[in-house]
Formats: structure tokens, C-alpha cells, sequence
């Protein structure tokens, strides 16, 4: 099924579904169609996988990157607010 195809597949609501990205641990990175409607009241819960399943190696690399880039983003927002302490510190010792 191409991206194409997927604006012609309505929900149960009738409108047509939104291709979205799924970011859990057993399903990362994998598209499916959903509801707009999604996360309110009036959803139909209308669902279906756009891409086929990964391979347990896929599932586990991505995991495993995914963790990577949030420890290394983490530690980035760290240092930068490292930096700003000391150019604050440095700044307001040298106006003294």
C-alpha cells in the first residue's frame, strides 16, 4: 500500500484516517492508520498497520539507538546548562 492509498482509506467516523508513527518499544518506528478523531470522546478507534512487522534485530537496534540518542540529548542539556552557570558566574564575578 503506497502513502497514497492511505488518504483513500476512511474510519468509521468518515473521514479519511491519518498515517501516523508508532514509538513503543515493541513497535518503534512503525506507521499505521488511525482516527483523527484519536485520544477523544468521539473516536471510532479505527486502526490498522501500515507497515509490515519489524524483525526482532530491527526492533532491538532501533530500541537500543533510540536510548542512545536520548542519553547523549540528555547529557547535551546538561553541559549546556554547565555553560550557562559558568559564563552567568564569569560574567557576574567580572562586573564586580
Amino acid at each position: 500500500m503506497e502513502f497514497q492509498n492511505a488518504h483513500l482509506t476512511f474510519c468509521r467516523c468518515g473521514i479519511p484516517v491519518d498515517l501516523r508513527t508508532a514509538w513503543s518499544n515493541q513497535n518503534p518506528r512503525r506507521r499505521f492508520l488511525g482516527c483523527k478523531s484519536y485520544g477523544s470522546p468521539s473516536a471510532c478507534g479505527f486502526f490498522r498497520w501500515y507497515d509490515p512487522p519489524m524483525t526482532e534485530r530491527a526492533r532491538i537496534m532501533i530500541v537500543g539507538l533510540l536510548k542512545k540518542v536520548r542519553s547523549l540529548d540528555s547529557r547535551r542539556k546538561k553541559e549546556r546548562l554547565i555553560w550557562i552557570v559558568l559564563l552567568t558566574c564569569t560574567f557576574d564575578f567580572c562586573n564586580m
